[in-house]
């Protein structure tokens, strides 16, 4: 036997032992999947959903068998086609042997469903792109099956009655709304303790936070300051009081809270939901932002808006032993659901299209200042002179052997002219507007608007001057894209926040959503506004330290316009007319008749209105100041057109 053949016969024995080694791996180590790398691991899945802040956001507990790690946590979200989707992913540095809870918070992208039908993928890839983990998530956002509010209480298990009275929401007719789910669904009610409002994760998770009983002040500032952001970026606070609680309410900042405790007394008008006995009722002074509620139990508790969040306070407390707990619990829970609907107007709020927005950026891009009639003049001339009229002047020099010079020098100098005359015409590769939309008293985030465009059919990638709270796309993705090339990526990385999208076609926009921590400390907008005769009527002060275009004022179904507004200016409201608003489609066709008079500024800046508008359409009551921005949204040297909304919701 020849030296060939061995070495075939024992290459042949190589491949058909590799064959069986790989017969006896599961497939997913040999497709690259879930069991391709056992050293990453990921688990506890859950997620949150903030409908009033128009967000979510998705934890994990990712951990690290292996080498230390440095890589990306990706979260791929589909709406129903895995082929039509959002990628949202993650920096993250992991030690040999430790587990981190990675968090992804996006904004929820606009589309016919709900982020309820959405389904998502997690997804571990190495710093080379290598995919180490991934799994499918059903029913994540799907919160039908149980949702959470929070309780910091000292007696005991004495707040258990409100676990069945949640549950019994759309069972026995209790409620007027819902929020975050679905009324009729399971809650879980959970005691928490000083150190869970702190770790990043709990609180964020509680659509409600009762309190009573608990001295407060003993609390760590950290805490509180959890509990005040929580309550701003949407959640519902209520708080009982009982005997010898001052230090409740003097935990929060004065301007959080704006009451004070002054006395108890049991007083007997509150008998009807006691068992026996007299229920002690709390003497509180209320500030002038504080409403009293008009429903079942009306005067028993007050509200206030706080951002985007509710602050309730109740003059008693829920642990009360003399409580006829299941009547009084319904009847709270009943009323703290209707003043989720408190901010409709009447109005909807459309969910935007592909088609809306082209049509909105149309506008927003105005338009070149092209001529044609300028250029059809040039033309003419070089068609003029280049046939006859060069013939007759050199025929009149007699140099017309010089034609073959006059010719080419001629069309030179007007392919220099038709450029000139046609400079607006030209098209830039790339082209952004950004629009923020700040709120005066810079208690919330703001958001951002991006808008880009591409020219050519080549991806782009921005990086944010700041990092982002929250970014992704602001509708979801009309077209399929295959797994390895994804239209919208959202990333934080060391380098910060990032924007990918890959267009499909030249001349292509897509559009981003970015929450951002406030960076515009405008000052205030006061407003007096009432409705009479069908119209709004006044006053209105501009407090910040801006001057607007324009500033509209929407209340109860009714809208007005108030032109070109100073920082201190203070102006009587009467509208000559009853100009109705249902939706933010009232501000989108003032833009475009704006745009079709050739008004391209203003056409622009009525445009930003409507974003801001769209933004705030579930307030019964709202006002927002337009003018072009200052400052950057995107870093490095990239043209950007900026514009700035500062509002204040009433």
């Amino acid at each position: 036997m020849n030296a060939g053949k061995v070495k075939k016969r024992i290459g042949l024995l190589l491949v058909l032992g590799l064959v069986f080694i790989c017969l006896g791996q599961p497939l997913s180590v040999l497709a690259g999947g879930k069991g391709n790398d056992k050293d990453i691991d990921v688990d506890d899945v859950s997620a949150t959903v903030n409908e009033s802040d128009k967000s979510a956001e998705v934890f994990m507990d990712v951990t690290n068998n292996g080498d230390d790690f440095g890589g990306y946590v990706r979260l791929v979200l589909d709406n129903g086609n895995s082929r039509n989707h959002c990628v949202y992913e993650r920096y993250v540095a992991i030690a040999s042997g430790e587990t981190e809870t990675v968090s992804i918070r996006f904004p929820i992208p606009e589309s016919n469903g709900t982020i309820e039908e959405c389904s998502a993928m997690i997804k571990v890839l190495d710093s080379k792109g290598k995919e180490l983990y991934s799994a499918r998530e059903r029913g994540l956002f799907d919160f039908g099956a149980s949702q959470q509010f929070g309780m910091l209480t000292s007696a005991g298990n004495g707040l258990d009655y409100l676990d069945k009275a949640f549950d019994n929401l759309g069972m026995y007719g209790y409620g007027y709304g819902y929020y975050n789910g679905n009324v009729g669904s399971n809650w879980d009610g959970l005691y928490l303790m000083n150190s869970e409002l702190t770790d990043g994760r709990t609180l964020r998770q509680m659509s409600f936070l009762f309190i009573d009983d608990v001295k407060l002040s003993s609390f760590s500032d950290e805490a509180i300051d959890a509990i005040e952001e929580w309550t701003r970026m949407g959640g519902i606070l209520v708080i009982g009081t009982g005997a010898g609680l001052d230090e409740t309410f003097d935990a929060f900042n004065p301007s959080f809270i704006d009451a004070k405790l002054a006395s108890n007394k049991p007083q007997s008008t509150f008998s009807y939901y006691s068992i026996n006995g007299y229920v002690t009722v709390a003497d509180i002074t209320y500030g002038n932002s504080y409403t009293t509620t008009q429903v079942g139990l009306s005067g028993d508790f007050r509200y206030r808006n706080e951002g985007r969040g509710k602050i309730v306070l109740l003059p008693y407390s829920m642990s009360d032993q003399v409580l006829d707990q299941s009547y009084f619990a319904d009847m709270l829970i009943s009323e703290i659901m209707a003043l989720m609907n408190t901010g409709s107007n009447g109005a909807y709020s459309q969910t935007l299209t592909d088609y809306d927005l082209g049509i909105s950026y149309g506008v927003m891009q105005g338009r070149s200042s092209f001529s044609p009639t300028g250029l059809r003049i040039v033309i003419l001339i070089y068609v003029i002179l280049v046939g006859p009229g060069i013939y007759l002047i050199l025929k009149k020099l007699n140099k017309r052997e010089k034609i073959w010079i006059a010719i080419p020098i001629l069309s030179l100098f007007f392919i220099f002219l038709v450029f000139l005359v046609s400079r607006g015409f030209s098209m830039r590769s790339r082209q952004y507007t950004s629009i923020r939309m700040a709120p005066a008293d810079g208690k919330n985030e703001e958001t951002d608007i991006l808008m880009g465009f591409s020219a050519n059919n080549k991806s782009w990638t921005v990086t944010l001057e700041d990092d982002a709270d929250a970014a992704g796309p602001l509708i979801f993705p009309s077209r399929y894209a295959s797994e390895d090339r994804d239209a919208y990526v959202c990333s934080v990385t060391t380098a910060g926040t990032q924007l990918h999208y890959l267009p499909e076609s030249g001349y292509d926009s897509a559009y981003f959503r970015i929450k951002m921590p406030n960076s515009v400390k405008a000052g205030g907008m006061d407003a007096d506004i009432r409705m009479e005769n069908s119209k709004l009527v006044g006053s209105f002060e501009n407090n910040t330290d801006y001057d607007f275009d324009h500033v509209l004022v929407v209340c109860y179904g009714y809208y007005d316009i108030l032109d070109d507004v100073k920082k201190g200016d203070s102006i009587n409201i009467n509208s000559k007319s009853r100009q109705r608003y249902n939706n933010e489609n009232e501000i989108n066709d003032l833009a475009k008749r704006y745009y079709d008079r050739h008004e391209y500024e203003e056409a622009k800046l009525f445009m930003s209105m409507y974003f801001a508008a769209h933004e705030l359409n579930e307030n019964a009551c709202f006002i927002v100041g337009v003018r072009k921005g200052d400052q950057k949204l995107l870093k490095g040297n990239i043209a950007e057109e900026r514009f700035l909304c500062v509002y204040s919701v009433e």
